[in-house]
């Protein structure tokens, strides 16, 4: 009996799959016959594509395909099409003079945790987008506001340099990539949330945690983003995890934007309902991004979620274990330039 409901079982899950790809090679066939023709591209293997020609090492597997297919390449990684483009005039092309064109971002299920349309780093050009890129010049980086948080900037790479004096003295190895992945932490976390990351409490640990799992999920290669016929199947358990992930990140931030509200209404009450009680304390990226948020006049529908998620993104950058020394030395720089 256990047999014979086996077999019935093993004939569906065949029928479906069989079904599945008939129709992905239908839906492929059609848009093959009106897209235009593509740029060079190597032998492909059915359904997989070009994604055994990839490596570790991304960017040499596409040096090599490069030289040997000129410096733009198409590649089909399992139902996605990609063109490559491999020379700096060519990428002026794509980046800057046709910038509009290519400006959208491919959407994957580990988009569920960075609030899907909710986020700026896959949102497509639109007016949210310029919203969002306006607000991040004119006040989230601008002059004045990276000039209030120049004595977070300063005191961080104080402690930094101290840090390693004390370990030469000591005549103590230092790992300097965990070193300057540790500073580059702080100093955001603090500029954006006021919570240092590096900091002993259970929240900082949360923070921590999360944001690795974050890093670490979008990171990673999921079947169903690449191989059409699998794109309703969790084969990984990636939805699922992306689902929790964003689950306890939502928590975690709800409660730290509640509390940051509860204590912007015990200024204001302390202050008589002005202003001046909240310009005694740094207003640090959360606190912008909530006035933003409670501004009635608004260009977009700007929610908590929209918070959420710039918050997220920016939290990711840095936590990226693949970061080179090179990267972490750019992006630390950039943090202290005007320190």
């Amino acid at each position: 009996m256990i047999s014979h409901s086996f077999s019935l079982a093993m004939i569906l899950l065949l029928f479906l799959f069989i079904f599945q790809l008939l129709s992905y090679l239908k839906r492929n066939k059609k848009l093959h016959a009106r897209l235009p023709p593509h740029p060079p591209s190597p032998p492909a293997i059915p359904i997989i594509g070009h994604l055994h020609l990839l490596k570790p090492l991304i960017h040499h597997a596409f040096r090599h395909l490069s030289d040997q297919y000129g410096p733009l390449i198409s590649l089909r990684l399992g139902s996605s099409q990609f063109i490559i483009v491999n020379t700096p005039s060519l990428a002026k092309e794509f980046l800057k003079t046709h910038e509009l064109t290519y400006s959208h971002r491919k959407m994957s299920i580990a988009n569920v945790v960075a609030y899907d349309d909710a986020t700026f780093a896959f949102a497509p050009y639109g007016t949210y987008w310029k919203f969002i890129k306006k607000l991040s010049i004119t006040k989230l980086l601008g002059n004045r506001t990276m000039t209030q948080f120049l004595p977070i900037r300063t005191q961080e790479l104080h402690e930094f340099i101290q840090t390693l004096a004390n370990k030469s003295k000591a005549e103590e190895s230092v790992n300097l990539t965990q070193a300057l992945i540790k500073l580059s932490n702080n100093i955001i976390s603090r500029m954006m949330l006021s919570i240092d990351c590096s900091g002993t409490d259970n929240q900082a640990e949360q923070v921590r945690a999360l944001v690795r799992e974050v890093t670490q999920i979008f990171g990673e290669f999921n079947v169903s983003d690449f191989i059409g016929i699998f794109k309703n199947f969790d084969l990984q358990g990636f939805k699922k995890r992306a689902l929790d992930i964003h689950k306890r990140y939502d928590a975690l931030l709800d409660k730290i934007i509640s509390d940051r509200e509860e204590l912007r209404r015990e200024a204001k009450l302390i202050d008589g309902g002005g202003e001046n009680g909240e310009e005694e304390r740094l207003k640090d990226f959360l606190d912008i991004l909530l006035d933003v948020y409670s501004e009635k006049d608004r260009e977009v529908n700007f929610t908590r979620n929209h918070i959420k998620s710039l918050i997220l993104v920016t939290s990711h950058d840095t936590q990226d274990s693949n970061f080179t020394r090179h990267q972490l030395f750019l992006v630390t720089c950039k943090l202290l330039i005007r320190s």
